[in-house]
């Protein structure tokens, strides 16, 4: 079963009831320092251009698009950059910096481990309530494979939210079939929807939408396409990622 691959850190647990974080760890409240993210993309240009290969850690091949491509800034020390961002996990922060559009334009971008590790402990509930009971705590749907949670079976007084990188935003949380956890980006992609300069076609994945111009990957996320009446869906591949 594909569960969420994460790196841990030693920080605070907080509850997993209503906002998933304080207003001081929001994401919305730290900044990402573009002159960071640009010096990683300097070196890792430079590294490719040398050697021919990107600087990324190897992966599963199951592992979801947004996550895939982590960069393994040791390769890029001392030589492209003397240290880690302070920011990065490496550096003591709480990103990691990984690549997106590795077969195009491979570009860097940035994942909030305090959400990794948020709903990693709410991902070891879901296997417990499945562990105990034979069967995942499904409560409705809102697509073809993406279902909601009953969090009272979980012994979680309120539902959680996951705050927006992209705005204020709080953002739901949702599993596949097989109990997988991932993120509701719908809201925000509506919103994408609205300001994009070049209206995508059916069947295209839209997430690029949401970080062409920020510098976080809607982390933990499934393929969205748009419909025949434009509107932002969970894709058919969204579908045969859950069942692989």
């Amino acid at each position: 079963m594909k569960k969420i691959t994460i790196v841990l850190m030693l920080i605070p647990v907080m509850l997993l009831s209503g906002c998933l974080f304080p207003d001081s760890q929001k994401p919305s409240n730290r900044v990402p320092y573009p002159e960071q993210i640009r010096m990683v993309q300097e070196a890792v240009e430079a590294y490719q251009k040398d050697t021919g290969v990107l600087p990324i850690k190897t992966r599963e091949a199951n592992t979801p698009l947004m996550e895939r491509y982590q960069i393994e800034l040791g390769r890029l020390i001392p030589r492209y950059m003397s240290d880690p961002p302070p920011n990065s996990f490496e550096g003591g922060g709480t990103f990691i910096y990984l690549l997106v559009d590795v077969d195009t334009k491979p570009t860097v971008k940035l994942m909030d481990l305090l959400v990794a590790e948020e709903l990693q402990k709410l991902q070891v509930r879901i296997d417990t309530y499945r562990k105990k009971n034979e069967k995942y705590p499904f409560k409705g749907s809102i697509g073809k494979n993406q279902f909601t949670l009953d969090y009272k079976k979980l012994f979680i007084k309120e539902e959680p939210k996951v705050p927006s990188p992209y705005s204020d935003e709080q953002l739901s949380i949702y599993v596949d079939g097989q109990g997988q956890l991932f993120i509701n980006y719908l809201p925000e992609l509506e919103k994408a929807l609205e300001t994009a300069k070049k209206k995508p076609e059916v069947g295209q994945d839209i997430r690029h939408l949401l970080y062409d111009e920020q510098p976080f990957v809607p982390a933990y996320s499934q393929s969205y396409t748009i419909n025949e009446k434009g509107e932002p869906v969970f894709s058919e591949e969204s579908i045969e990622e859950s069942e692989n």
